[in-house]
């Protein structure tokens, strides 16, 4: 018996599978009954209601039918926080109350628009091919939704970028047809674009749970945006929302934060699941609860016309670790440690952040926090009501040396060995509060992103020689995925048994061994999609095929304040710099004739030390005032940006020759 038969067991749930027929490739409908141990009462109760549950039939046009109108009726609470704000089913031009705590949503009709009637599009902006700036877009008639508006972390070869936000030129005549962005959970991938695009796209309705909605929220307000952004938060044991013809119900996962959840859209011509980023957790951190395999087999008996699945994992056989077998671990070496423990995670992590924080006042530890994100998270999940700890247990990090050693457990940030972060200020002797002594346990508990991995090892490198003994992933299990693994992804298709399936989040090849996965479940290869940023793929009368549009995505830039204003010359303008310098080249000309008056003088950065290189030194100058010369001579009626680029081609020439380089160049006229 397998981890999840175990845990099924445990929970005293049932799914009895039958294989799928196949008929014509479509996978026909399952027969598949959830039911509970019971009294013999209600197990009779349960058979009645399974035996009730709609048949899929995907050759059957008439399977998708536009369902009996359902308005939300859940009673939510007012909260005073934004980030607390009951679930109003949408948008502010049709909203109407029923009730003091009870809303419905309605709709205004948008102006006509060119859009194929009975036809789902389905536009994915960012998320493939990456690993951040996740983000999709789901388009029925005149009715958008849209999944999750994450950020990226900057490539290698993107000097001085903070992030990448999706490209959302493609909405920005559809605006008035936005009718709410669905969040799957927390995590800065999912959300980080947020503040940077709500008000471009006329700041539709965010839907999100409690303490996604309390991440968010913290964003807006660095942004200033709390007070003009619609923040909603929903339950997804019970919400179902009205986004147009769009119906949006949710159901649990487990992942790396609390809070994830999957998302079923709902329209007239099928279904969808979109599964956010998961794993199935039979022993989640406390508190926590398990995925509900119950509902969402209940939710694949109704027929599901295509899954959209998560793929981070694809590759990894077996089942994801749970995250209880990870806090044994730390536990261990916190409670073995002779000297201070210091402990490197990602500030989302809050079922790991609980289990430290548990740890820690068993062994009668002071916890100290490092890292404005640590800090912001557990403050966040504290007062939500997501991490609980005891009132003294937390201490200013500006206190620690007035604690002995062996009381004392630093959490900070820096497990990806960023620029600038806690861990990574501690490793080069530069944090003000914490040094390095030969005692200290450092544990990094969590694995390096792709990209990552020289800056990790130049910290681990770093802490190792200043004596701290260094604990990662490498030498001792002290972290776990957030992502399901192969057995997780296959039982997910089991579950949710759709029509198509099409992975996501992930590199190609991820995706590719997905789909590996899905064949092995006994799905057709036509029935198995990839599909790429910037593709328009069409769901229709139980049918998927890929449009001739392909939206032509650009890579927006965060650059400080700047938004999109950072194009491709500016970084490889950077790129440039910082691989073979800058020369500039300084050429004094008489206004009135034209004519140089000296000789150029060259500056250079980063390009050659001049004392040792005189040669190339005056082998550009005398190019620089010859090729002057020569363009001038021949053409009088030139602008000054089209003679210096003559001058820098001729400059490129030299320093190619002489050195082998290719510095930036800038004349300068004088």
């Amino acid at each position: 018996m397998d981890n999840i038969d175990r845990w099924m067991d445990k929970n005293n749930i049932r799914v009895n599978k039958i294989k799928m027929s196949k008929i014509e490739g479509v996978h026909s409908a399952p027969k598949v009954s959830v039911t509970q141990k019971a009294p013999l009462a209600q197990k009779q109760h349960n058979a009645n209601k399974m035996r009730n549950l709609p048949k899929r039939n995907f050759n059957n046009k008439t399977a998708y039918k536009r369902p009996v109108r359902i308005m939300q009726q859940a009673k939510f609470v007012q909260k005073d926080k934004p980030a607390e704000r009951a679930v109003q089913s949408a948008h502010q031009q049709g909203a109407s109350s029923q009730g003091a705590n009870q809303q419905t949503a309605t709709f205004q009709k948008a102006p006509s628009s060119n859009f194929k009637k009975g036809v789902l599009k389905v536009i994915p902006l960012g998320g493939l091919n990456e690993v951040g700036k996740n983000m999709m877009v789901f388009e029925y008639e005149q009715d958008i939704v849209i999944v999750d508006m994450g950020f990226q972390f900057p490539e290698t070869d993107m000097p001085g970028i903070d992030y990448i936000i999706p490209d959302v030129s493609y909405l920005d005549d559809k605006k008035h047809r936005i009718r709410g962005i669905l969040i799957t959970h927390g995590h800065m991938d999912h959300i980080g674009g947020i503040a940077y695009l709500i008000e471009r796209l006329n700041f539709p309705p965010v839907f999100a749970t409690k303490l996604t909605a309390g991440f968010i929220n913290k964003q807006l307000e660095e942004f200033g945006l709390e007070k003009r952004v619609k923040l909603h938060t929903f339950n997804p044991d019970s919400a179902l929302l009205r986004l147009g013809r769009f119906e949006a119900s949710f159901f649990r996962v487990n992942h790396s934060i609390p809070d994830a959840t999957a998302i079923v859209l709902k329209t007239p011509i099928g279904s969808i699941v979109h599964t956010g980023d998961f794993k199935f957790d039979e022993s989640p951190a406390r508190d926590q609860k398990p995925a509900d395999l119950q509902r969402i087999a209940q939710i694949g008996a109704k027929g599901i016309l295509a899954l959209f699945s998560e793929s981070t994992n694809a590759l990894e056989p077996g089942h994801t670790m749970t995250e209880t077998s990870i806090g044994m671990k730390i536990a261990e070496l916190i409670e073995s440690a002779k000297g201070r423990v210091i402990i490197a995670s990602f500030s989302s992590l809050i079922g790991r952040i609980q289990q430290i924080l548990d740890i820690a006042a068993r062994n009668n530890k002071k916890v100290f926090l490092s890292g404005r994100s640590m800090v912001d998270s557990i403050e966040i999940a504290s007062k939500l009501g997501y991490i609980h700890y005891p009132k003294d247990l937390i201490k200013d990090i500006r206190t620690v040396s007035s604690v002995a050693d062996k009381d004392v457990l630093i959490l900070t940030t820096g497990s990806q060995g960023e620029d600038h972060s806690s861990l990574k200020r501690i490793s080069e002797k530069e944090h003000q509060q914490v040094k390095i002594r030969p005692l200290d346990t450092v544990i990094i508990s969590a694995n390096p992103i792709i990209g990552n991995e020289r800056a990790v090892v130049s910290v681990i490198n770093n802490l190792s020689k200043m004596g701290a003994k260094v604990i990662h992933n490498r030498s001792m299990d002290v972290h776990v995925s957030g992502h399901g693994c192969q057995e997780d992804l296959k039982m997910m298709i089991d579950l949710i048994r759709p029509k198509y399936l099409i992975p996501i989040h992930g590199e190609y090849f991820m995706r590719q061994a997905h789909k590996m996965l899905g064949l092995e479940m006994g799905m057709k290869d036509e029935n198995i999609v990839l599909i790429e940023n910037g593709d328009v793929l069409e769901l229709t009368h139980g049918r998927a095929h890929f449009t001739n549009q392909k939206l032509s995505l650009q890579h927006i830039l965060i650059d400080g304040f700047g938004v999109g204003d950072i194009g491709t010359q500016i970084l490889n303008e950077r790129k440039q710099m910082s691989e073979n310098g800058i020369v500039m080249v300084l050429l004094p000309v008489n206004p009135k004739t034209g004519k140089l008056t000296g000789d150029p003088d060259i500056i250079s950065r980063g390009f050659v030390f001049l004392k040792n290189s005189e040669k190339v030194v005056d082998e550009l100058a005398k190019t620089a005032a010859s090729a002057y010369r020569e363009i001038t001579k021949k053409r009088s009626d030139l602008k000054r940006g089209e003679i210096k680029h003559y001058i820098c081609t001729q400059l490129e020439k030299v320093a190619i020759k002489q050195l082998d380089r290719k510095p930036l160049i800038l004349p300068i006229i004088i």
